[in-house]
C-alpha cells in the first residue's frame, strides 16, 4: 500500500517562486477555457481554492467584484500577495484556508475555482461538497485538473507522487463527473484538453538528475506497454523523453429546486 501523501507545504514552501513564474500555470491553454465556460458576469463574489501564487485568482479579478484566494501554503500566498501588487490588482483578498473546510459561511461565492490543485486533495469530494455548500444558488464551480485516461491512471498517480509526494490522486473525468453530479451539481461544461510534454519539462521545478528523475525512470520502466501507450509516452535513443499530460475542464453549477 502506498503511503499517505505529504502535506502540500513540504512542496510548495520550497518551490513557491518557481510557480510564480511558470508560463504553463500563468497562461495555460486550460485557463482560459475555464474562465469562458464559467462566464462571469462582472457583479459576482469569486473563491479560488489553493490558489497557489494567485495566476488563477488574478486572471478572475477582471471579470468580478472581488476574488478571495485561499491556501494552505504561507509562502504561496507570501508570493501570491507580492504578484497581485506589482499588477496594482485590487480586488484580490488571499487567506489562509483549506479546501476541505472552507472557512466561509453557506451561499457567499457566486464562483468557485480550483485550478490544477485538487489532486493534491486528500478527499476531492469533500472539496466538491464544500464548494456547493459556499456558493449561492446559481453559481457555479469551476475546476481544471490533470485528468489521466482510465487505463494510465495507476501509472501516472504512481509518478506523479514520486516527483511530488504531496500528490494524492488525479482523477479520470468520469470520477469528476460523479463527484460534481453526488454533490448536487447539474455539469454545464466539460472539457478534455491535452498538452505534450518534455521529461524536463514535467518535472520542472524538480531538477533533472536526482532521486526523482531516477525513481520515475525506472517505474516508467516496469510499466506495462499498455499503460504508457494510455499515456502517450514518447522515447528518444532508448529513454522516456516526455508524454502527454491531459487536463479535464468541468464547470458545475448550482441550481436549488424551486417549489414542485
Amino acid at each position: 500500500m502506498d503511503d499517505p501523501p505529504a502535506s502540500p507545504e513540504s512542496f510548495f514552501s520550497k518551490h513557491a517562486s518557481a510557480y510564480v513564474t511558470s508560463e504553463r500555470h500563468a497562461r495555460g491553454a486550460d485557463l482560459e477555457v475555464l474562465l469562458s465556460a464559467l462566464a462571469p458576469i462582472g457583479s459576482e463574489r469569486a473563491l479560488d481554492v489553493a490558489t497557489g501564487p494567485g495566476h488563477t485568482a488574478l486572471a478572475l479579478a477582471p471579470r468580478v467584484r472581488e476574488v478571495v484566494g485561499i491556501d494552505v501554503t504561507e509562502e504561496m500566498l507570501a508570493e501570491a500577495r507580492k504578484l497581485a501588487a506589482s499588477r496594482g490588482v485590487g480586488n484580490v483578498v488571499y487567506r489562509p484556508g483549506d479546501a476541505m473546510h472552507l472557512p466561509f459561511t453557506d451561499g457567499s461565492f457566486g464562483i468557485v475555482t480550483s485550478r490544477r490543485a485538487p489532486h493534491h486533495f486528500p478527499d476531492i469530494g469533500a472539496f466538491v461538497r464544500e464548494a456547493f455548500r459556499v456558493l449561492e444558488d446559481g453559481g457555479r464551480l469551476g475546476v481544471s485538473d490533470m485528468s489521466p485516461p482510465v487505463e494510465g491512471a495507476a501509472l501516472s498517480n504512481r509518478i506523479e507522487r514520486l516527483r511530488d509526494p504531496s500528490h494524492a490522486r488525479a482523477l479520470p473525468e468520469g470520477e469528476w463527473t460523479e463527484d460534481l453530479l453526488e454533490a448536487g451539481f447539474t455539469l454545464s461544461f466539460l472539457s478534455v484538453t491535452s498538452d505534450t510534454l518534455s521529461f524536463e519539462d514535467w518535472l520542472s521545478p524538480v531538477p533533472m538528475g536526482g532521486p526523482e528523475e531516477r525513481a520515475i525512470r525506472e517505474a516508467l520502466r516496469t510499466s506495462t506497454p499498455e499503460e504508457r501507450w494510455a499515456l502517450g509516452v514518447r522515447e528518444s535513443g532508448g529513454e522516456v523523453s516526455g508524454w502527454e499530460k491531459r487536463r479535464v475542464v468541468l464547470v458545475g453549477s448550482k441550481t436549488l429546486a424551486g417549489p414542485e
